[in-house]
């Protein structure tokens, strides 16, 4: 059946409103955020520097957070050991992104939280402030939002969302180590995900410059058109594409994510096309390689040909963009880029150690496979 524009430009438009983030605040030697943590006046509070610089007071006890416009429920779940303790609020769009995420899984509670603050993608300050949150949780990036929080004497810590994936969770891990005054707590853990991923950028670093290969990420599908992630910087295509060696079809654009033709997708003719899938869209790796995208013929592109087209399900969170299973993320990458580099490289092993590991949780053989190539009968 042919696909019906099914796909949701609404969420995919919110996913990229959660991720546009703001400049990288950079790291400490030992790989931290660069945040500092000093005693506030009161024995009762203490005052952390977000990734916005700005400076917020934190009490001494947090009792109920809230997220708005924010990725970071994954990676407050592993910060918590697989729990998502003392949510009592998010956005409704970031409740619709977690459907189908092994997020839900192993913390349910996570979704049963207030959302009517923010039902449309726009904040209602006052209603937030009714529910009653100790802190709010949101991207940097979004000022706006937080004007309209702390104008009505919420407290707010923004989490920067732009950089590589790798790179971006754990300073998300670092800054919630500052706001629960726990320094170190996170240390054995990123530790391992580092393992994996310095694995994996030696292993594509091998490949000599002239055996690059070109890859395009898309996102969903629009009146003939296919949405497709850019080439800004600092967005996830671009951090992927430097860490796992690959080039990117739009690195010229100056865009998050831009609309394109046939004709261009003929002119760039990636080597690999990559389907960010369920939590961006409803797309998948299966609809181009079966040519069923309504209003494009996509059957004279190189990799849909070679049956290089690759999507993922969920795993905590939508693979592409920040989130905690990053390191997975790299070797997942790397073996759909240079397979010949990662032969040796058990994917679904690795998915269920990191996940035990990572969230004390443990994933059967089965639900890994599917999560790294839900279209393998295809190739």
């Amino acid at each position: 059946m042919k696909f019906r524009m099914k796909h949701i430009a609404a969420l995919t438009m919110g996913s990229a409103l959660l991720l546009a983030g703001c400049s990288d605040t950079g790291t400490t030697s030992n790989g931290s955020s660069e945040t500092t943590t000093t005693t506030a006046q009161s024995a009762q509070s203490r005052t952390v520097t977000d990734h916005s610089g700005a400076e917020v007071t934190i009490p001494a006890e947090i009792n109920a957070v809230a997220f708005e416009q924010i990725p970071l429920l994954s990676t407050y779940v592993a910060y918590f050991d697989g729990e998502a303790p003392n949510v009592v609020a998010t956005s409704e769009r970031l409740i619709n992104m977690m459907d189908e995420t092994i997020l839900a899984d192993i913390a349910p509670e996570a979704l049963e939280v207030d959302t009517s603050f923010d039902k449309q993608g726009t904040i209602n300050a006052e209603t937030l402030l009714g529910i009653g949150p100790d802190l709010i949780f949101n991207n940097a990036r979004n000022q706006d939002s937080r004007s309209a929080m702390e104008a009505v004497g919420l407290d707010v810590v923004g989490f920067d969302t732009l950089g590589t994936p790798t790179d971006t969770y754990v300073k998300w891990l670092r800054l919630l180590e500052d706001v629960y005054g726990e320094p170190g707590k996170m240390d054995d853990k990123i530790a391992y995900g580092e393992d994996l991923i310095n694995d994996a950028e030696a292993r594509v670093a091998a490949v000599p410059e002239d055996e690059k290969r070109t890859a395009l990420v898309v996102m969903q599908t629009n009146q003939g058109m296919l949405v497709v992630a850019g080439g800004q910087d600092g967005w996830f295509t671009d951090g992927w594409a430097e860490s796992m060696n690959f080039i990117n079809a739009t690195a010229d654009s100056e865009q998050g994510q831009m609309p394109v033709n046939a004709e261009q997708l003929l002119a760039w003719d990636p080597d690999v096309i990559f389907v960010t899938g369920k939590g961006q869209s409803s797309m998948t790796a299966a609809e181009i390689l079966n040519n069923e995208i309504e209003g494009i013929d996509l059957s004279g592109l190189s990799a849909v040909q070679n049956g290089e087209v690759y999507s993922t399900e969920l795993g905590m969170w939508n693979w592409f963009t920040p989130n905690p299973d990053a390191p997975v993320v790299a070797n997942w990458l790397g073996s759909r880029l240079y397979p010949e580099q990662f032969e040796d490289v058990d994917l679904v092993q690795m998915t269920q150690d990191y996940y035990e590991q990572m969230y004390g949780h443990e994933v059967s053989a089965d639900r890994a496979a599917q999560i790294i190539d839900p279209d393998a009968d295809l190739r």
